[in-house]
């Protein structure tokens, strides 16, 4: 359309106290409930629509601070241009507005929302900016345009607000709706409306002389006018609408699909009512700009979507964001599924968080970022585990025993489903795997843990990418993100080494149904060949570990371990959550392995929110309790 809002500045509103919003041309915003999604939506309505009340109730207030009165709402847009200078259209539009920059032209907006003493309330005032302040001189900088911000401004730019409880039902009924503003003028000519006004007419009165009921019924009504006391009273019932002008108000919509009746559309479910007015939107804003352009005045829609995918089934929540994809105009949509995060460009998306008083935003940083890296990014966490976007805390764990147990583990420890608590316990499928989920916890400022097997090779890697995407840190300051586990073991010896043996072994014959399995695999497998493992060695080269064939070996304690691992090993789906749940039926502190006892120790202490004080206070006693 030949301009975007490259910018957005938002001080002193509702729950945003300071923050700078970088838009694309089609902005994705993400985040858990009650962090100011709706709010920033708000405010950039705020900013281009014509009237909207304001109040102190908007003014963003720390806690336990008393509003000053000379507290501003400032909001800031820096309008560009899709090129480095405005077209012609756009130039002559905006006229002395336009700011000559070093590296584009550009149209900076504020509006203003202060108290004003004499009316003893708050005034919502817009001005032009002769340039772009830095970030920390939004408050003070009034170096402002002589020229006033007209309301053709605003019609040029106009906001297409459309929240999560859309009913098309309802819209239908409000004649300020989209669906209102489409229908009030059907754009008819004189001569047609006077032949269809007379049809219909003549319709009503076939209808009434055709219907014993409706005459019996006019003619009991038109006694009103002997109560009335006036002959020139006259009642008439009209079945159908006879002015064209009313034909809005009796209007429906009817679907149908080809082996059924069609059925009016307030008796479909609301998936279909949320989509027909997102539907209708999109052909208000197409009529729009028809009559913009008609008119040769410029046009930039700005739309504001709000959970576009409330009430649709997770197909449908692909082809309406293909749908949102092709509107025109300018579009910022906030939303809560993982879907349709998993289909925009990793640019677009704007992470909103709240930690203390206020709330802030980030973004994906993906500079430097090769290729391979990006596609790792969106096709093994977004498109797979798009749910962590909206995660307060991740823990991170290799396998799938891990994956199943650490769950169940967790609850015990903390009393909480992890859910409850905004943590996200993901296998990532192998160890090669952890940095696309870094970059992501990163980035988004997402408090992570990770429980990793012991293997040096493994433990050497990940401390790598551990460090090449948080900095250079300790291995004393990994410890407190990372638990290794000891030995160089995975997570099945780890148990059995930690005295779990008796409740792997109940669960193997619970599973097997005999109790001498084990012994029959050993006797089968034993002096066999087994698989490949990497040693410390690495080629000369190419730099990469050497893998060599081992012959089993089980004889002895150390022997008999091995085959109950490599059992349990082999058919991990089934073993896992079951050794878990044997292993909370002993007594004692070691219901829950005391190395996860370590982990869940890390996430309560450190920095993770997701932690209530309430939730803090109900677990204190296992914190202090928790063993040496």
């Amino acid at each position: 359309m030949g301009i975007i809002i490259e910018e957005f500045r938002i001080r002193n509103f509702k729950c945003y106290e300071s923050v700078d919003v970088k838009l694309k041309n089609s902005s994705l915003l993400i985040g858990a409930n009650n962090v100011g999604k709706t709010s920033l939506l708000e405010a950039l309505e705020l900013c281009f629509t014509p009237y909207k009340r304001v109040s102190e109730e908007l003014v963003f207030i720390k806690k336990d601070e008393v509003l000053d009165r000379n507290k501003k709402i400032i909001l800031d847009v820096l309008v560009s241009p899709e090129k480095e200078e405005f077209d012609e259209m756009w130039h002559q539009f905006f006229g002395k507005f336009v700011v000559e920059g070093d590296l584009n032209d550009y149209v900076a907006l504020r509006t203003i929302v202060k108290y004003n003493p004499s009316k003893g309330e708050y005034d919502l005032e817009r001005v032009a900016l002769n340039s772009w302040p830095s970030s920390e001189e939004v408050i003070s900088y009034n170096n402002y345009n002589n020229n006033p911000v007209k309301r053709e401004i605003l019609e040029s730019i106009p906001v297409f607000y459309l929240d999560a409880k859309r009913d098309i039902v309802t819209e239908m009924g409000d004649k300020f709706s989209y669906w209102g503003k489409l229908v009030k003028d059907i754009n008819i000519t004189d001569d047609s409306l006077q032949e269809m006004e007379k049809s219909l007419n003549e319709i009503n009165d076939n209808i009434i002389g055709s219907s014993d009921v409706l005459k019996h019924l006019s003619s009991s009504l038109n006694k009103l006018s002997n109560v009335m006391n006036s002959n020139g009273n006259h009642v008439e019932i009209n079945p159908v609408s006879r002015k064209i002008r009313d034909l809005d108000k009796g209007m429906e919509i009817r679907l149908n699909d080809r082996d059924s009746e069609s059925f009016s559309i307030t008796n479909q479910g609301m998936g279909t009512r949320s989509w027909a007015t997102f539907l209708t939107l999109s052909a208000y804003i197409d009529w729009k700009i028809k009559e913009m352009d008609t008119e040769a005045k410029p046009f930039h829609p700005l739309l504001l979507l709000e959970e576009p995918e409330a009430h649709l089934h997770p197909q449908a929540q692909r082809k309406i964001y293909s749908q949102m994809s092709r509107l025109t105009g300018q579009k910022i949509i906030s939303t809560h599924s993982s879907i349709i995060a998993a289909q925009v460009n990793l640019d677009e998306i704007i992470h909103i968080y709240k930690k203390g008083n206020s709330s802030n935003l980030n973004y994906l940083n993906l500079k430097g970022l090769t290729l391979p890296e990006l596609r790792k990014i969106k096709e093994e966490v977004l498109k797979t585990r798009g749910d962590i976007l909206f995660a307060d805390t991740i823990i991170l764990c290799e396998g799938e025993t891990e994956d199943q147990v650490l769950p169940v583990f967790f609850k015990e420890y903390f009393g909480y489903e992890p859910f409850e608590l905004g943590v996200n316990i993901v296998s990532v499928r192998g160890a090669g795997n952890y940095k696309p989920f870094m970059r992501i916890a990163h980035d988004l400022d997402i408090d992570l843990f990770i429980l990793s097997d012991g293997e040096k090779r493994i433990i050497k890697d990940l401390k790598k990418h551990y460090c090449q995407v948080y900095g250079k840190r300790t291995d004393s300051e990994i410890q407190k993100n990372i638990t290794f586990l000891p030995l160089e073991c995975d997570f099945e010896e780890y148990l059995f080494d930690s005295g779990y043996q008796k409740e792997i072994l109940e669960v193997i014959d619970l599973i097997k149904g005999k109790k001498a399995f084990i012994e029959e695999f050993i006797k089968k497998n034993n002096g066999q060949t087994g698989k490949s493992k990497p040693t410390e060695e690495k080629c000369d080269s190419c730099e990469q570990y050497i893998f060599k064939k081992e012959i089993k070996d089980y004889s002895g304690e150390i022997g008999f371990k091995q085959a109950v691992i490599e059992c349990i090993s082999n058919m991990k789906a089934d073993y896992s959550s079951e050794i878990a749940e044997y292993i909370l039926q002993r007594e004692g502190p070691d219901r829950v392995p005391s190395l996860l006892q370590d982990l869940f120790f890390n996430i309560a202490t450190e920095k993770t929110y997701s932690i209530t004080k309430l939730f803090v206070k109900e677990t204190e006693e296992k914190l202090n309790d928790k063993p040496e």
